[in-house]
């Protein structure tokens, strides 16, 4: 009976010269079933010895728990993969060690077979003894013939043992490898400063961590986490790398989740898979998520809304509404704050993706049954026609919001009041006219509808157009995009050189895109005529169209091709020898404006309370004047005690009495200054 003992195979004609032998256990834990015990099979049944039933294969794993005796003999075969009973590293978890100091290593695997070998390996090179570098691999050690061992000694660490150092065992069924990682650090190594970061994915507070090392924290958990960050039972860890100057370096917060449920939720539709039988109903949930857009505080709530409408955009002409659900998601991102837009623009052109979807959808619908869409929405509105440039006669479309049918009418014509007056809670929508004619902004509201901008695209596009070739029955597809200001365009890069010199200039009216696909152009011989209202006061106009190709891709506004024809009020016309999308950049800054006025008297509170407290101060003066005697104060804190009183009352008087008079600036400056 041999079970119990340290071995995993056994030599053939270990049993030769037992000739009584009747019975035979040899059922161990590391026992492997393969051809070096075919000899057992032949022996015993040539030798009438019983093979007890319990002694069972360890491996392979094809053969696990097979009683010995019941195997075939074409069954024990010396194949591949390489499955070992025992193979451990000593020490087998990260040595964290400093620059000179010994570290041994041992690698025991099972013996296998007299082709079982062991070695060495650093960065993927085979190691040798090097005494120079104080690296020693001594022989390999095979004890009782069960198992093989091989010591690495590294006898004075340099900092290039940092790294991987792995052990493979090799026979002929294959080979097998285990790994250690070291990090060597300086004799005075430095340490990267305790640190709290705070980022979309929570608040992360990172320890005093030793140069060399990457310091690991476990991920925050919400109550709201969306399924897609779970990894099964593993805890997720967030991790960062100290470098070896002291100064914290790579970082990895990846596998945790959002700390925002709105990030969560905007990631999880990202990972829905989309068909056409769920697009419309997925289309439809997210339009009415996004509604609270004004709520999205994180740049990556744009860049997966963008990522989302990349993968709805091919329904397009295959589903109906999906157009519509598009129109309505990008006029929802245009709630989201500026500086967020700014963010995703910088970080992913979030914003360039979402306008070029925007831009796709006529073309992907426009069909010979189609001849006409129409999109609305709160902030951006779409015209589409297919026409046939033999029988064109022109076309100018103008955009309009609606207003409250009571608003005053002269109020439209106020330079900036329609934005002030009308907020956007009512859609833009086009109207458009075919002929020659180019209708005027300035007369083109109504009672009920002021118009915000006007595109005109004469006759003559087509038949001057040396690039343009058709016969009588080729149409083009002619679309129409207002966007009802530029927070889709920010300039996210360098553009002192550009049309907002330095972000100095900003879009000052809505934002139109012109386009006619499938014809080709070049420049436009008879220039298109795009008029705009603006929507704030500002100086220093200039017209400019967005270049998707300016710095690196991130686009810009670029002034080459078009120019402002004329300025009337708040209404400014330009013109443009290309398509693009157009608007008109001012300086808001240097703009000296006042708001609306007042009225005559403020709240009655402020009166109330500014007649109490120069009571108080006036009190506090006489108070101080009449028992001066008797109060126990030095001369000068006496003096500065009713000075500082005199002031404060004399503060609180003039800002009741005057702030509200603003109607004469000199008379205010001229008052600031004597004050």
């Amino acid at each position: 009976n041999l079970s119990g003992n340290v071995f995993s195979s056994l030599m053939n004609g270990l049993f030769s010269e037992l000739l009584a032998l009747k019975a035979l256990h040899f059922n161990t834990d590391s026992l492997i079933c393969d051809c070096n015990l075919k000899w057992v099979l032949q022996w015993a049944r040539n030798a009438s010895v019983r093979i007890a039933e319990e002694t069972v294969c360890a491996y392979p794993s094809a053969l696990q728990g097979l009683s010995f005796r019941n195997l075939k003999e074409n069954q024990l075969i010396c194949a591949g993969p390489l499955e070992l009973p025992l193979f451990e590293l000593i020490p087998s978890q990260k040595q964290v060690v400093f620059h000179g100091d010994r570290l041994p290593f041992q690698c025991t695997a099972t013996y296998v077979d007299n082709t079982t070998q062991v070695h060495w390996y650093h960065a993927g090179r085979l190691m040798e003894t090097d005494e120079e570098r104080g690296v020693f691999v001594e022989d390999s050690i095979i004890h009782d013939c069960c198992l093989i061992t091989r010591e690495l000694i590294l006898s004075s660490i340099d900092i290039d043992a940092t790294g991987d150092w792995e052990c493979l065992v090799n026979n002929s069924y294959g080979n097998s490898t285990k790994k250690v990682e070291i990090v060597v650090l300086e004799t005075a190594a430095p340490y990267c400063p305790a640190e709290r970061v705070i980022n979309n994915k929570g608040d992360f507070r990172w320890p005093k961590t030793l140069a060399g090392i990457t310091a690991y924290h476990p991920c925050l958990q919400y109550s709201f986490n969306s399924i897609a960050f779970h990894h099964g039972t593993e805890e997720s860890k967030a991790w960062r790398k100290c470098n070896r100057t002291g100064r914290w370096d790579e970082e990895n917060y990846s596998q945790c989740p959002y700390s925002q449920e709105i990030t969560q939720v905007l990631h999880a539709f990202s990972q829905m898979h989309i068909n056409l039988t769920t697009v419309l109903e997925f289309s439809r949930q997210l339009t009415a998520y996004t509604r609270g857009a004004s709520h999205f505080a994180d740049k990556m709530d744009v860049i997966y809304l963008a990522y989302i409408m990349e993968k709805l955009i091919v329904f397009v002409d295959e589903v109906e509404d999906i157009g519509d659900a598009l129109i309505e998601i990008a006029s929802n991102v245009m709630l989201v704050d500026d500086h967020v837009l700014w963010m995703a623009q910088k970080e992913d052109r979030a914003c360039t993706r979402i306008v070029r979807c925007v831009e796709h959808i006529a073309s992907q619908i426009l069909t010979s049954n189609i001849r006409v869409i129409s999109k609305v929405s709160h902030n951006i509105a779409l015209e589409a026609f297919m026409i046939k440039p033999s029988s064109f006669t022109g076309m100018t479309c103008t955009a309009f919001q609606k207003i409250s049918a009571n608003s005053d009418k002269s109020s439209v014509h106020d330079l900036g009041s329609w934005e002030a007056n009308h907020p956007p809670d009512q859609h833009l929508h086009f109207k458009c006219n075919t002929g020659n004619l180019n209708g005027s902004l300035v007369n083109s509201s109504t009672r009920n509808a002021v118009a915000v901008a006007s595109v005109h695209l004469p006759q003559s596009v087509f038949s001057q157009s040396s690039a343009w070739q058709s016969v009588d029955n080729s149409t083009c597809k002619l679309q129409f995009i207002v966007f009802r200001n530029g927070k889709l365009f920010p300039s996210t890069g360098n553009s002192s050189n550009l049309a907002d010199d330095g972000k100095r200039r900003t879009v000052a009216t809505p934002a139109v895109f012109a386009k006619i696909d499938g014809c080709s152009f070049g420049n436009l011989s008879s220039p298109l005529t795009i008029g705009l209202r603006h929507f704030a006061r500002g100086i220093d106009p200039i017209a400019a169209f967005w270049d998707f190709d300016l710095l690196d891709g991130h686009g810009g506004w670029w002034g080459e091709g078009c120019h402002i024809v004329s300025s009337t009020g708040n209404i400014t016309t330009i013109q443009s020898t290309h398509f693009s999308n157009f608007a008109v950049l001012m300086d808001f800054k240097t703009v000296l404006s006042f708001p609306q006025y007042p009225g005559e008297f403020l709240h009655p509170v402020v009166y109330a309370c500014t007649a109490v407290m120069l009571l108080c101060l006036f009190a506090s003066i006489i108070t101080y004047i009449v028992h001066h005697s008797t109060i126990r104060i030095s001369r000068k804190g006496w003096h500065m005690l009713l000075n500082f009183c005199f002031h404060t009352a004399l503060t609180f008087a003039v800002f009741a009495g005057g702030i509200n008079r603003i109607k004469y600036p000199i008379i205010c400056q001229a008052v600031s200054i004597c004050l």
